[in-house]
């Protein structure tokens, strides 16, 4: 009897101790969730690269980007732009009336970096280069109708025609400002780009037919008004497509 009583409370310390350890064991487990949980509450959020496709239309043509963000404040994108543009107008010099047909034809491929300078990106400076693979503007000048000179009438016919062209190649330095958010929270956002590319001094050709061909003044004349015309205005419009 004695025996089995002491059996008995050997036992019940046994379990007691173990129910114990249990108990002890199942609070630090908690108090361990607890704890990392606040402390998952308290870190830094992790960045998550975006990236995204841009469609681009504006005053260089239409074109698209691919931009990879690099920080919430830098981001760089790579993409091309093409610019085909066609217009016929009328005008004249005095009673002599002449048809213009222009025509321009813009093809670039560019590399630009966005960086924000505030926390808020919604405001960011754009810097970065093109290369122009085609950079040509051509104008084709036809009388519309005869001239008379002295007492001596002309036909248009007889007059010939004008031909002026304009070449830019080469690698076209950008800097400018960016508008609104650089990537959408969720799948599509609108935003804006207005800046300059920086453009080589173009060469140029002006040429005549018939009685128009003497023109060595005047195409001397022409090149050296078109030196001055070394910046391409961008202002642009992005559709942006996030991708992930």
């Amino acid at each position: 009897m004695k025996h089995n009583i002491i059996t008995i409370i050997i036992t019940l310390l046994t379990v007691t101790t173990l129910a114990q350890q249990h108990n002890y064991a199942a609070a630090a487990k908690k108090t361990g969730q607890q704890e990392s949980a606040v402390n998952d509450a308290n870190a830094i959020p992790k960045f998550v690269a975006p990236v995204s496709v841009q469609v681009l239309t504006g005053s260089q043509g239409i074109g698209a980007d691919v931009k990879y963000g690099y920080s919430p404040r830098l981001s760089g994108r790579l993409g091309f732009g093409i610019m085909p543009v066609d217009a016929n107008h009328a005008f004249g010099f005095s009673s002599f009336r002449v048809m213009g047909q222009m025509s321009a034809r813009f093809t670039n491929v560019h590399l630009l970096a966005d960086y924000s300078p505030f926390k808020n990106s919604n405001i960011r400076l754009v810097g970065g280069a093109a290369y122009l693979i085609k950079g040509n503007a051509d104008a084709l000048i036809t009388p519309s109708n005869g001239y008379t000179l002295g007492k001596r009438a002309v036909n248009k016919d007889d007059i010939g025609v004008i031909n002026a062209r304009v070449n830019w190649q080469g690698v076209a330095p950008y800097l400018g400002a960016a508008l609104l958010k650089p990537f959408p929270n969720h799948l599509f956002n609108v935003n804006l780009d207005v800046g300059a590319y920086y453009i080589s001094s173009p060469g140029t050709s002006f040429t005549g037919t018939k009685l128009l061909t003497d023109n060595q003044a005047a195409a001397k004349q022409f090149n050296s008004n078109m030196q001055g015309y070394c910046w391409l205005p961008v202002v642009q419009l992005n559709f942006n497509f996030r991708i992930k």
